[in-house]
């Protein structure tokens, strides 16, 4: 069976170009970017894979590219973002994760590209509409029924979940964590 074309980036996708909007880059140094954020933590991209999502991303028209050469080593391809790249990338580090189960890496991925390009005020509006989704996810158990035994211990451990992710975003917003 044919696998269908994705529509959409996935977190690999939009984690590079969101590292594109520091400036355009050569795969390796896209990669490096990443690494000093520890996204190898969350998902990995080598070399080959890398290059399928540029690829990818570059038959969207999310970038471009140029070949740049160094003396005689062999030429490079130079990834920059399009105006449709831009905004992917700036709707994707403002848009909170559905799902809490996302907190632990789409998340992280986002806060962590905000600070290191030094936008400390979109952090601060990502992590209090992150709170919001919390809340009202926490809100949407209380409303559930838990009827069964296991129906009641697995909504208390839905909600104890949504709780410490809601006080450890919180704890981010203190002031020695996210300047105003």
């Amino acid at each position: 069976m044919p696998r269908k074309a994705r529509t959409e980036p996935g977190v690999p996708g939009f984690s590079l170009l969101a590292a594109l909007l520091a400036g355009p880059a050569h795969g390796y140094e896209l990669v490096a970017r990443l690494e000093r954020l520890g996204a190898s933590e969350v998902f990995p991209l080598e070399p080959p894979t890398l290059y399928g999502h540029l690829h990818s991303l570059a038959e969207s028209g999310m970038v471009t590219w140029r070949e740049e050469r160094h003396g005689s080593r062999p030429p490079r391809k130079v990834f920059e973002l399009t105006r449709s790249g831009q905004e992917a990338a700036e709707a994707w580090l403002a848009a909170p994760v559905p799902r809490l189960r996302q907190v632990r890496q789409e998340l992280l991925l986002k806060l962590a590209l905000l600070e290191v390009l030094d936008r400390p005020a979109d952090r601060r509006g990502l992590i209090e509409r992150q709170v919001e989704v919390c809340r009202l996810y926490l809100s949407g158990l209380a409303d559930q029924p838990a009827e069964t035994p296991v129906g009641r211990l697995n909504r208390g451990a839905r909600a104890s979940a949504a709780e410490a992710t809601i006080a450890w975003l919180e704890s981010l917003l203190a002031p020695s964590e996210v300047p105003a």
